[in-house]
């Protein structure tokens, strides 16, 4: 959590990525409850990638992610709904069921963040879309639901209004500056606001290849940029959920750290001994302690970056 007049929590999209094994976590991490109880001492967020592309997980997976990281007492668990219900518009009603029973029990040991609603570039402004948002709205009435759009379409004065009358929240979103995108959000619709970063990668989003299209290094300036919207945001609501989706290569952990970083302001911070290798920019402004976590303070790194 950051020091700031509300909660601002920052962290990445999923825990489980391979690169990672060579970025985050130490040698030997064990398996995924291992590396997600390392992740924790770091970020007080993740959003959980599986829930995308897997429809069977059920409750007593979400009741072992609760468990993996009872020390961190601040985190969340943002879920990432099936690519059915976005990709395809189809609502199977036992997928529905799961997803909900998933999101009550993380809301019942208050670990439940948000649940996202990520809609591809094709999710037009049509009536037959904003219908589709309609049943998603009272499908999961009563859960926190933000919805990404990404086709500029949907930049419209009654954007907000419209999700608010349907339950549902917007996702701010970071996406490269071309001019078909919808720009970055700077409303709300209640007290959560919910930021996720991709990178600016023009060419790879172009070319439409997924590991390209993350691959992209916020610098200084833009990591700076974005600890500013974050604070606006702050303004209108008393929560926001940061996270960082650059996964390829696994630039979106020093991305998040970096914000973390400018965020806290002068307050002492952990990042993990594999990142700082992985990353020397952030290497020159912390001090190793332990083989596999290392102290800094926020301050040095950014002078350092």
């Amino acid at each position: 959590m950051i020091d700031s007049p509300g909660t601002v929590r920052v962290g990445t999209a999923g825990w489980e990525h391979e690169i990672f094994n060579e970025c985050l976590y130490p040698r030997n991490p064990g398996g995924s409850w291992d590396r997600l109880a390392y992740y924790a001492q770091f970020f007080d967020t993740v959003e959980v990638r599986q829930t995308f592309w897997d429809d069977a997980i059920d409750a007593e997976e979400a009741r072992r992610w609760v468990q993996a990281v009872v020390p961190n007492k601040r985190f969340c668990f943002n879920l990432k709904l099936h690519s059915s219900f976005t990709h395809k518009r189809h609502i199977a009603p036992g997928a529905a069921t799961r997803v909900r029973a998933l999101l009550q029990e993380l809301a019942r040991a208050d670990r439940l963040g948000a649940l996202v609603a990520q809609f591809p570039f094709c999710f037009t402004n049509t009536s037959a879309h904003r219908y589709h948002l309609l049943r998603l709205g009272e499908l999961f009435r009563g859960f926190p639901v933000h919805v990404e759009l990404r086709h500029n379409s949907w930049d419209q004065p009654w954007l907000l209004s419209f999700l608010a009358e349907q339950g549902l929240h917007p996702v701010s979103v970071d996406l490269p500056r071309l001019r078909q995108f919808i720009p970055f959000i700077t409303g709300v619709t209640g007290k959560h606001a919910y930021i996720r970063a991709h990178g600016r990668n023009e060419k790879g989003w172009l070319l439409n290849g997924m590991d390209v299209r993350y691959d992209y290094l916020y610098n200084d300036r833009e990591i700076r940029e974005l600890a500013r919207r974050i604070r606006s945001l702050l303004l209108k609501c008393s929560e926001v959920t940061m996270i960082c989706n650059n996964t390829t290569g696994g630039k979106a952990l020093a991305n998040a750290l970096q914000l973390t970083g400018a965020l806290r302001e002068d307050k002492r911070m952990l990042i993990p001994q594999a990142t700082a290798q992985a990353f020397p920019f952030l290497r020159g402004s912390v001090s190793e302690q332990e083989a596999d976590q290392t102290l800094f303070t926020a301050g040095e790194l950014r002078e350092a970056v």
